[in-house]
Order: C-alpha cells, then sequence, then structure tokens
C-alpha cells in the first residue's frame, strides 16, 4: 500500500470524506504542507456546501482575510439565495468591524447590491409588517461606526446610492453627524451626489440630527458649507415637532455652544415659528437654559410670542420656577400680566407650584394685578396659595395693597379662606382671618359646605375655635 502522501488528490478527497468532524478535517490537513495544499480546498468546498459557510462568517468577524478569500474562492460564487444571504451576513459583520479587505472580497461578487439593507423584526411584536421594520444600508453603519476606510469603499463602489440610509429616510451622513464622526463627515461632504440638506420622511435634515446628538466639531462642519440649509423645518407631525428647525432642537436639548454656532450661520432665523405657534425661545425656557434665553435675545428674538395655547416663554418660566430667565424675559419687554388659555398669569401659576422667588419677584416690579382669576374656575393667586399651604406667598399677596383680594370668591362662591380651612393649614388659616374682612362660617359654598365643616374634617379645637372667635357676620 502506498504511504498517504503519495495519494493522488482525488483519493485523499475521498478518505477526508469518510471522517465524521470539520474539525478533524482540519487536524488532518495541518499535519504538513503537502496535506495541507491538497486538503485545505476541500475542506473550504465542505464548509461551504454542508457548513453554510461559517468560515467566511468566523473571518469576517475576526477580519481573516485570507480565511475569508478562501472561502469565498470555495463557494463558488452567489448560485443561490441561501448562499446570497450568507454573503450579505458576512457583509454586514465586516462593515460593522470595519474589515475592509473582507468587505472589498465580498462586494466584488457578482449579485452583491451595494444598497441592500436588512430589516430587523421587533422579537416582543408577535405580529409585524413590513413597513414596521427598520433597517439600515452598509454605508449608514459604517458611517455611524466611523470606519472611514470602509465608508470610501462603499463610495467607491459601482451603484452605490450615497443618500441611502435607513427605513426612515435619514442619509448616511446623517448617521456620521449624530454620531461625531468627523472624519467620516469630511469624507461624506466631498462625496459626488451626497445631499447635506437631504430631509427624511418627516422632512428633517442630517444638521438637524447633528445639532441634537453631534459634537460642536461636528456641527461646525456642517455649517462651514455655503449651501446648508439652516432653516429647513420637520413637514410632518412626528412627536408633535412639526415645523421645527435645527435651532429650535438644539435649543430643546439645551445645547448652548450648538445654539451659539446655529445663531453665527448667516440668514438663521431665530424668530421661526412652528404650527403651534412654538420658537426657539420657548424651548430654550422649557429646557432651562438661561445661557441660550440670553443668546436668542440678544440675536434679535422676540421675548413675548404666543403658542396656539396662548403660553408665552414667560409663561414656561413660571410654569418651570426659572426666575434668572423670567427676569431676563421681562427685561426684554415681555408682559407680566400676559395670561394663559385658561385666564392663569404668572402670578397665579407661580402662586399655585409654590415658587416663592419668582412670587416675590413679580410683586416686586408693582406690575402684576393681584385681581385676575382664572376663566374657568375664577381663582385667583391668593385662592390657590392657600389651598397648597403656601404661607409664604400668602403672607406675601396679603402685605400687598389690596391685600391680595382675600374677600374673592371664585365660580363654586369659596373664599381663600375656605380652601385653607378644607386642607387645616393653621398658620395660612391665622393670617387669612387676619385679614378677611367678612367671615361667615354658615355661609354655604356651591357643594353645600360652610367654614365649619371643612374644619371638622380634622378634629382640630384650635381651628374651629380661630373660625369661631374671628367670625364677622353682618347678621
Amino acid at each position: 500500500m502506498p504511504p498517504l502522501l503519495d495519494l493522488p488528490n482525488e483519493i485523499l478527497h475521498h478518505i477526508v470524506g469518510y471522517l465524521a468532524l470539520e474539525s478533524d478535517m482540519n487536524l488532518l490537513a495541518r499535519t504538513n504542507r503537502h496535506l495541507h495544499s491538497s486538503i485545505n480546498p476541500f475542506l473550504y468546498r465542505f464548509n461551504a456546501l454542508h457548513r453554510q459557510m461559517s468560515a467566511l462568517l468566523w473571518a469576517a468577524n475576526h477580519g481573516i482575510a485570507g480565511t475569508a478569500q478562501h472561502s469565498v474562492n470555495a463557494s463558488g460564487g452567489v448560485s443561490s439565495n441561501v448562499q446570497l444571504g450568507i454573503f450579505y451576513d458576512a457583509l454586514s459583520i465586516a462593515v460593522h468591524a470595519g474589515h475592509t479587505s473582507i468587505a472589498k472580497a465580498l462586494l466584488l461578487q457578482e449579485g452583491i447590491d451595494p444598497n441592500f439593507h436588512y430589516q430587523s423584526v421587533d422579537p416582543d411584536v408577535q405580529y409585524q409588517s413590513e413597513e414596521d421594520r427598520f433597517w439600515v444600508t452598509f454605508l449608514a453603519r459604517a458611517a455611524q461606526a466611523g470606519h472611514v476606510d470602509m465608508v470610501a469603499l462603499l463610495l467607491s463602489t459601482k451603484g452605490i446610492n450615497p443618500n441611502l440610509g435607513d427605513s426612515m429616510g435619514r442619509p448616511p451622513i446623517a448617521y456620521a453627524g449624530f454620531s461625531s464622526q468627523g472624519a467620516v463627515v469630511t469624507l461624506l461632504l466631498a462625496a459626488p451626489g451626497v445631499d447635506l440638506n437631504w430631509k427624511d420622511q418627516h422632512g428633517r435634515t442630517p444638521l438637524s440630527w447633528t445639532v441634537s446628538f453631534g459634537s460642536e466639531a461636528t456641527v461646525s462642519q456642517f455649517l462651514s458649507r455655503q449651501d446648508i440649509d439652516v432653516n429647513a423645518a420637520i413637514l410632518t407631525d412626528d412627536l408633535f415637532q412639526k415645523g421645527w428647525t435645527a435651532l429650535m432642537f438644539a435649543a430643546n436639548r439645551g445645547y448652548v455652544k450648538n445654539v451659539e454656532l446655529l445663531l453665527n450661520t448667516p440668514y438663521i432665523n431665530v424668530n421661526h415659528q412652528c404650527p403651534r405657534g412654538e420658537m426657539a425661545l420657548y424651548w430654550a425656557v422649557q429646557a432651562g437654559s438661561e445661557a441660550i434665553v440670553k443668546l436668542l435675545l440678544a440675536k434679535g428674538a422676540y421675548p413675548d410670542p404666543r403658542d396656539s395655547h396662548n403660553l408665552s416663554p414667560l409663561i414656561q418660566a413660571a410654569l418651570d420656577g426659572h426666575l434668572s430667565i423670567m427676569k431676563l424675559l421681562y427685561e426684554a419687554g415681555a408682559d407680566l400680566n400676559t395670561t394663559t388659555g385658561t385666564g392663569c398669569t404668572a402670578l397665579i401659576l407661580a402662586s399655585d407650584e409654590g415658587y416663592t422667588a419668582i412670587v416675590a419677584f413679580l410683586l416686586d416690579t408693582g406690575k402684576v394685578d393681584l385681581a385676575v382669576q382664572g376663566e374657568e374656575d375664577k381663582r385667583n393667586a391668593l385662592s390657590l396659595a392657600a389651598e397648597r399651604g403656601h404661607r409664604e406667598i400668602v403672607d406675601l399677596l396679603l402685605k400687598q395693597d389690596g391685600q391680595g383680594f382675600p374677600n374673592a370668591r371664585d365660580y363654586r362662591g369659596r373664599s381663600p379662606l375656605s380652601y385653607a380651612t378644607e386642607h387645616g393649614d393653621l398658620e395660612t388659616i391665622k393670617m387669612l382671618i387676619q385679614n378677611t374682612s367678612v367671615i361667615d362660617t354658615r355661609e354655604t359654598d356651591a357643594h353645600g359646605q360652610t367654614l365649619l365643616s371643612y374644619a371638622a374634617r380634622h378634629n382640630n379645637p384650635e381651628i374651629l375655635n380661630l373660625l369661631v372667635s374671628g367670625t364677622k357676620s353682618t347678621r
């Protein structure tokens, strides 16, 4: 019997075919150079036919270009949909890992579409339509990962669409922007066919995405282009953001430097108003960014706009407790007595929320109207502060000329003292009794309740005694 090494390759391959495990075949191939050169091609072919090209997937993941090329050569090219799927799996792995040489070998195969994309299915959703599946192209993945050489390879590939990124319509340059991949942004900005102002399915541009999530340096790259559309607005009402511009997104996120960069751009519209009436200033106030509010006002932002609910930035500052921002808006000319759609002023809202410093500031201006009552409930600032037990605010309001209107009644016929009594705050009750001109413990409100019936809920004799001793009845 001739030695194993003297056997023809056909017989060697036949012998190898009897080995049950691929690992055993590999061990035999590694015995010496002769067996390796004879058996290795057979091993790769076996892997391609019977192991779903696991060698290719392993090589793509680990960046072993030689193994990947051997596997591709042994496959004989794309000959079935199953094999095509494996090639795309390997290409996806290589792109994500940044293994450019492997990706290049795969892209050269006939039938490989550089614009191919996967549709991912949410495992928590049992039935999912094609429209609900999210996909991303190879170019967008490479851009997001910052693989410059991979992006360059894909851009040079025949048939590539440089603006095709994902199922939302976001282009690869948007991925590079919001991932702060400056080198990739530079490459894409210089690439033929890349649309800097490409709008996704909601009308949002790469700049809009970048100012929301990207770095200052990346934002600067976009703004360095003269053809950038800084005022492009969202076209749909996705997440209630129809009409939002890049400036509004940056202000909403509280990104001071990005706002500053945008404001230094020619033709920026600082007073752009979306269909809901909101401007960048409104979102800067909501974000609580005093610095951005200053920048916007210095650039000429109107200090007193109204949205569709008649909310102004100053009203928003009162709701959120931003005293320093309120002062800026007031100094810029905002109206302190502007009301919401329900008739509430900044004073009413701040009194309700318990923002003592804001109430003190508003009162110190001498320009707020203490008599204002909400259009729906007819409650004034003192009524709400008394109900909430905000003692310092009650004290501030009672010390004003007109004493904060302690005798005012709301639409239920209830006074501030009525609310304070219901909630049992003894100190507030004392202050109100001292400043209320008429106290009738038997007077009923719209619910048929009296001061005494409210007081009885707390089983506190001191409250009852205060009310009885302080009664000033006209009968």
